[in-house]
């Protein structure tokens, strides 16, 4: 275990990282380069122990960090902080039982599926008076700090245009990145926006104005009005590249943030320069927000930028979009079952496999016999003329039962 004792900083400890996808292993090595020989680390994961076991003996870390399938045991009278960093549907049972034991929390974008969940857990934590964070990394990022300064000395927003897009495959932090397929892009990416956006202006108030939905919901058009600002956010999966692009228009010029490869560069008109000019040199965002985050655990002052408050706003607009999305997404399915020939249609099986992983993630049945199930199933409803006037109607609803009959009938 390497260390880099630069400043004489205050940790919690014990640290217990619950999580054993490619998030966790970044954070788990930045840990092991930021806190002291004297703080305790662990990792917890019930589905990839062995392979965060095998993991962590590789890089060497075996002699300072123990793994396990069970939740930590947190020792009664020290100082605890606990890292969420599994699947965003195991956040909520990962959150409360650390929050129960009271522990700090840091959480990985969304806090949970959703807003009412979130809502209670802050409650606890205030109640509590336990300290409990969001993970919102792009706040630390200083060419988004540098680009909002640049933003206020110009003022008068007239609207502005985000363009957030990944390409099928790619690598990050030295692994291959992948997405949760039962979670949705916008619950996906919407914190990071959002979080951002708070940034950018200082309105209290966001409306959600409409949703255009393509590709299955690989694709969507998301128009929000931040007080009288309107927003147009794009949000792409599987596509062409990397895109992370800010469009700032005011009342003289367009103020451009491409951060597509870190740090990016801001543009004013044709000057484009270096969004961070000391990059190269200073500690990057992952590690700056969890020395603020183990700090704030273990002396009692909390960073603005880790306010609950900032992860809440974003859940209350995923939440808000969420029931648009899903009956866009639905009736979108019946135009696409009348023409499609099967289910290997590229789109078709972007919905439903996002569908199926949602209502059952753990299912033995390998996902492309459950899609041909599935699309066979749906199909069978659809040509009868009642149904199809029920999916358009109550299209939610429609779907929630084709997928309890198809577990009832064990058809996949």
């Amino acid at each position: 275990m390497v260390h880099s004792h630069e400043k004489l900083a205050i940790y919690p400890s014990n640290i217990a990282v619950i999580g054993g996808g490619r998030w966790s292993r970044v954070f788990i090595e930045i840990l092991c380069d930021l806190i002291p020989p004297t703080t305790n680390l662990s990792v917890h994961t019930p589905h990839n122990a062995v392979a965060m076991s095998a993991w962590v003996l590789e890089k060497g870390f075996d002699q300072h960090i123990q793994v396990s399938s069970d939740f930590p045991q947190l020792l009664a009278g020290k100082s605890n902080a606990v890292i969420v960093v599994n699947a965003a549907r195991d956040h909520e049972k990962a959150i409360e039982w650390a929050l129960s034991c009271g522990a700090s929390v840091l959480v990985e974008k969304p806090i949970t599926l959703n807003f009412s969940a979130s809502q209670r857990l802050a409650d606890l934590a205030y109640s509590q008076n336990t300290y409990f964070a969001p993970a919102h990394v792009f706040l630390f990022a200083r060419y988004i700090e540098n680009f909002s300064k640049f933003i206020a000395e110009n003022k008068n927003i007239q609207s502005i245009r985000i363009k957030w897009m990944d390409p099928e495959s790619e690598s990050r932090y030295g692994e291959a990145k992948s997405y949760d397929p039962g979670l949705t892009i916008f619950a996906d990416w919407l914190p990071h926006v959002i979080s951002i956006l708070g940034t950018l202006t200082n309105c209290e108030t966001i409306k959600n104005e409409r949703l255009q939905l393509s590709r299955g919901g690989a694709h969507l058009d998301i128009k929000l009005m931040l007080g009288d600002i309107p927003c147009a956010i794009q949000l792409v999966r599987n596509g062409s590249c990397r895109q992370r692009l800010i469009e700032v228009t005011t009342e003289h010029k367009m103020l451009t943030l491409d951060f597509s490869n870190e740090p990016g560069t801001i543009s004013s008109g044709s000057t484009v320069f270096s969004a961070d000019p000391n990059w190269d040199d200073k500690v990057k965002p992952v590690s700056r927000m969890l020395q603020s985050f183990l700090q704030g655990a273990a002396s009692g002052f909390h960073d603005k930028r880790l306010d609950i408050a900032i992860g809440l706003r974003a859940s209350d607009i995923i939440e808000k979009i969420s029931s648009l999305y899903y009956s866009t997404l639905y009736l979108w399915l019946i135009e696409q079952l009348s023409v499609a020939q099967g289910s290997d249609d590229r789109d078709l099986q972007y919905a439903l496999r996002e569908i199926l992983h949602a209502d059952d993630p753990h299912s033995e049945i390998l996902m492309d016999q459950r899609i041909d199930s599935f699309y066979c199933h749906i199909k069978e409803n659809i040509d009868s003329s009642l149904s199809a006037d029920q999916l358009i109607e109550h299209p939610v609803e429609f779907i929630n039962e084709i997928l309890k009959q198809g577990k009832l009938s064990s058809y996949y």
